[in-house]
């Protein structure tokens, strides 16, 4: 879904702030106002998808405010939320929904609260825009409907005296069935044969890549199937899966037009203004894919590989889940497979602790860890010292081999770690409100 963009009127500066942070995080634009006449205008610039509006307020109150926005042709459909702290009565909540208001909440409530109710709303909206659509495409089918059917009745009348003339309209409509018929064959043709062009295109784009000279050849090709198999650890399916690996063999198409001087340098060797250029081959390769039909999810997933975790990445400075799953798997990958290709990457065990080092800042401590979980059912890549148990089964005395995360991605305990009876009541308490991950990995 698309930004949603949110405008929060209260004259209560410090509630302001409170739901400021409630949205902080979201998928939300937040603009505030503190009254109503300023709500107004801001609006009107604005246009946004969702208004909050307390009731009682100095000057015009939220009904009144309500109404206004109502009767302006920009801003009626516009989502509207009235929120209250006072005692509400029933009345109260039918004259907000008589003033136009399309929800009553009354305050205070929970941040998770807040955003269902957006979210409801949001559905509700979603739903009436497509039944509006559909009522507009049924009323354009019925007229269209209709003027055949006249159109037809004239010429039955006019033709009604030239049988023969009539016969011949029939065959003709039968020759034009027949044609639309071949027509919509060679169209699926067509797009058959689209297809097969597009796979093509993209295997002689990945061929391109491999033979330009500074370029580790099969690289795209390891790091899609590295990212294929992150994204099943992670529940990853269906088409989703089709893109990623697409989007992972094209990942370095940006740097197709580099030079091959600059494309052959040690990256420890980078200046400035290089690292600078480079760094933007993401953005690069996205524009380039995303002029081709069929490729704009492609696009999407390559355009924010440089992306970090903490939102000091390029181009938009997204972070955490505003990046795409997809970019942050690849980006890992990547990584990964880069370190195997130098000569100085290290062990794998290394590896993974060099990417570690940077989990959380650059690098989605998730995908980490999966990719851990990933490489050590591969005993050819990884030395032995360590040992898989499940979470519930660790003793007093053992030590993490890697950092504990709960599922949604946040460290509990790092590597190196002694666990004692309190380090085993705090994961079982932490188990209760975020669950973990059913194993966690101990030194042997």
């Amino acid at each position: 879904m698309d930004m949603v963009k949110i405008l929060y009127v209260d004259d209560d500066s410090d509630l302001v702030e409170i739901y400021t942070r409630f949205l902080d995080g979201e998928l939300f634009i937040l603009k505030t106002a503190e009254s109503a006449e300023e709500g107004l205008e801001i609006a009107l610039s604005f246009g946004p998808d969702l208004i909050i509006s307390d009731v009682a307020m100095p000057g015009m109150d939220g009904l009144e405010f309500c109404r206004r926005v109502r009767a302006l042709n920009p801003l009626k459909d516009v989502i509207f939320m009235l929120v209250s702290g006072i005692d509400v009565e029933p009345r109260d909540v039918v004259s907000g929904l008589d003033a136009g208001a399309d929800e009553y909440l009354v305050k205070p409530f929970c941040r998770d609260e807040l955003v269902a109710r957006i979210g409801a709303l949001l559905r509700i909206k979603e739903l009436k825009d497509r039944a509006e659509s559909a009522d507009n495409f049924l009323e354009e089918a019925v007229s269209r409907h209709h003027a055949m059917e006249a159109e037809r009745a004239a010429l039955k009348e006019a033709l009604s005296d030239e049988r023969m003339a009539l016969s011949s309209a029939l065959k003709q409509v039968a020759s034009l069935v027949d044609e639309r018929q071949k027509a919509v064959d060679r169209a699926d043709a067509m797009g058959h044969l689209a297809s097969r062009t597009l796979a093509s295109s993209v295997e002689m784009v990945v061929h391109a890549l491999d033979v330009r000279a500074g370029f580790k050849r099969g690289h795209g090709g390891d790091v899609a199937r590295l990212s294929l198999a992150l994204a099943e650890e992670m529940g990853v399916e269906g088409e989703a899966l089709c893109h990623l690996e697409r989007a992972a063999r094209l990942h370095e198409l940006g740097l197709l037009f580099v030079s091959e001087a600059l494309a052959s340098k040690n990256p420890l060797d980078y200046t400035e203004t290089e690292a600078d250029f480079l760094s933007q081959h993401p953005a690069r390769g996205g524009d380039m894919l995303a002029k081709v039909e069929g490729l704009e999810e492609t696009a999407r997933i390559v355009r924010h590989l440089l992306e970090r975790i903490d939102g000091s990445g390029t181009p938009r400075g997204l972070k955490k889940e505003a990046i795409p799953l997809a970019s942050r798997i690849i980006a890992v990958a990547d990584a990964y497979e880069t370190l195997s290709a130098w000569p100085m990457g290290g062990t794998p065990e290394e590896r993974l602790d060099s990417l570690e080092a940077e989990a959380g800042t650059r690098f989605d401590a998730k995908v980490i860890h999966y990719l851990r979980k990933y490489m050590r059912r591969k005993p050819e890549t990884m030395p032995g010292h360590r040992v898989e148990i499940s979470v519930f089964d660790v003793k007093p005395g053992m030590v993490l081999a890697s950092a504990i995360y709960t599922a949604k991605g946040a460290m509990l305990l790092p590597e190196n770690t002694m666990l004692t009876q309190g380090y085993i009541r705090q994961i079982a308490r932490y188990n209760r409100i975020d669950s973990l991950e059913e194993t966690v990995f101990i030194k042997g």
